[in-house]
């Protein structure tokens, strides 16, 4: 195992968790077709560098560092991180590329004003980079463009169109300050594959949206305003972007400070920014139910809504749901079918007996991954959690503190396999230690399905990554297990691999990734047979990348 170190004169360092407000969302989910021709060439060439060591480094958020795909496959690496000299006005941003073999392969760098330009996101669309910042001097939002080799190739500037917008943007900063997690609202910028980016807004005092969709050299092709068409106040979150679609969940409420919510799902065209059906959740007033998933089948062109129901009496967080549901909706918005799985009749009597009792304990489902096998099966991800009272919180909230009173906790993996109808065959559990997460203020007025994606979007979820193999039969889910270590506040961490080949069997690995008690590690998908560990040692500004063999 060959290793490979090197060190900046200048102070370099990640942008950290709460810096620019969780912003370190890196682009490099589609393959970058010139990128991997080199970094394919770089590998027959070059000895293989299987441990990476760099000084001069901090992180602490594991979106740092993005794989770089080919099919289903990890080709390489991009690092993100910023540059501080002392005593200048400059802030430089840098990128750096390695190869599957943790071979540096190539860096660009670009500069922006210190002390007021403040990255919010930023974004990669399989043809373009996009970083979004906020310069506090000039109150101007801005957004620069680059290819794929890294030239600028466009750069823009918005003013706030309204009051929501600067207090939104201004939020975003206060963030890490503060170090409170992200808010369900924010500034928010979207890629669509291959063909620009969409960025978020508010209207009026937060009584509406707006979404706007740019070119790959930011020219305006739509603008949408919510307010145009609607009086009830709305909330609008984005699930997923397609080349065709933007889906969405939207909650409204009929005043501003109205606690009555009510939940749709809404598609928009791509290309047109039309609404193409905006329609509610639930049907009729039997039942209550909530929207942790919302995505597109494109071999069955139809799009599916994912969540758990309730009766009419419960309150959504402080009853246990009945169970799950699945709806398939057509591209013209009407319902094509709709499952419901109940815990007591329909899941209960596939699971093991341990996995039973978590269920009990008011812990809701979030789908982190969907895979649609070949063989017309599906395969859920989901993640357990739940709201508790946070005595901290509670304790600063007297005092004045800008805090939240309630806590997000963190339980089992699940697997939920379905048939090509859509019957529930197999309920696959893998235990795992409880953790604790921070929420936002006011996060104890949402519904159960908002509080998972508040919980996602600030990192607070063990689930580490889905890859998927060529065959699309097989694929591997990864999440790590924090065990607390007895009288000790640190906790051994264990990477587990659920893997599926195919057959009915799920098998886990699982490798320790603890190295010692004053390392921060951290995951990530890596070639055929590897994963690879980031190590960062407490107090120290260096880390240590390494492939491990998986077993």
């Amino acid at each position: 195992m060959n290793t490979v170190s090197y060190e900046r004169n200048s102070s370099l360092k990640f942008l950290n968790r709460y810096e620019t407000n969780f912003t370190l969302f890196l682009f490099m989910i589609k393959p970058l077709p010139s990128l991997i021709t080199l970094l394919l060439l770089l590998c027959a060439a070059a000895s293989l560098a299987q441990t990476h060591t760099l000084s001069g480094f901090t992180i602490s958020n594991k979106k740092a560092i993005t794989p770089i795909y080919e099919g289903n496959e990890v080709k390489g690496y991009t690092m993100f991180y910023r540059e501080d000299r002392p005593d200048t006005r400059v802030a430089n941003y840098g990128l750096d590329f390695f190869d599957q073999d943790l071979q540096k392969v190539r860096s660009a760098m670009f500069p922006k004003e210190r002390h007021f330009s403040h990255l919010l996101r930023r974004a990669y669309n399989g043809e373009t980079f996009s970083f979004y910042f906020y310069n506090t001097r000039t109150k101007l939002l801005e957004m620069d463009v680059f290819d794929r080799s890294l030239n600028k190739i466009a750069s823009k500037q918005f003013p706030l169109q309204s009051k929501a917008d600067q207090h939104a943007a201004l939020e975003e900063l206060q963030v890490y300050r503060s170090g409170a997690s992200k808010p369900l609202s924010g500034m928010n910028l979207y890629a669509v594959p291959n063909k620009g980016f969409i960025r978020n807004g508010y209207t009026g005092k937060m009584k509406g949206f707006s979404l706007e969709m740019y070119d790959n050299k930011l020219n305006l092709k739509w603008k949408y305003k919510s307010e145009e068409r609607s009086k009830d106040y709305e909330s609008l979150l984005v699930h997923e972007v397609t080349n065709k679609y933007v889906l969405a969940t939207i909650a409204r409420r009929p005043g501003n400070v109205s606690k009555k919510l009510e939940f749709f799902v809404a598609a928009f065209d791509v290309e047109t920014g039309d609404n193409l059906f905006d329609v509610p959740v639930e049907n009729g007033n039997m039942q209550q139910l909530s929207v942790s998933s919302f995505s597109f089948d494109e071999k069955k062109m139809e799009f599916i809504a994912m969540g758990e129901f309730y009766s009419v009496e419960d309150k959504e967080l402080a009853d246990n749901s009945q169970g799950f549901y699945v709806k398939r909706i057509g591209l013209n918005g009407k319902q094509n079918l709709a499952k419901f799985f109940a815990w007591e009749k329909d899941v209960y009597p596939l699971m093991p007996q341990e996995a039973k009792k978590s269920l009990k304990e008011d812990y809701e489902n979030f789908v982190h991954k969907i895979i649609r096998g070949a063989d017309g099966k599906q395969h859920i991800v989901v993640e357990q959690y739940k709201v508790m009272a946070d005595g901290v919180g509670i304790a600063l909230a007297v005092l004045g503190g800008g805090t939240s009173m309630v806590k997000g906790v963190i339980g089992n993996m699940l697997i939920y396999t379905l048939g090509p109808d859509l019957s529930l065959e197999k309920v696959s559990f893998f235990e795992k230690d409880r953790t604790d997460c921070i929420l936002p203020p006011g996060a104890g007025a949402y519904g159960a399905g908002l509080i998972g994606q508040v919980i996602n979007m600030n990192g607070g979820f063990d689930y580490q990554f889905t890859q998927e193999d060529n065959s699309q039969m097989g694929f591997t889910t990864a999440y790590i297990n924090y065990k607390k270590i007895y009288k000790s506040k640190f906790r051994q961490k264990t990477l587990v691999n659920i893997m599926y080949a195919g057959n009915t069997q799920l098998i886990t690995d699982n490798i320790d990734v603890s190295s010692s008690n004053e390392v921060v590690s951290f995951v990530y998908p890596a070639k055929p047979g590897y994963v690879l560990v980031l190590d960062r040692q407490s107090g120290e500004e260096k880390l240590e990348m390494k492939l491990v063999k998986l077993n």
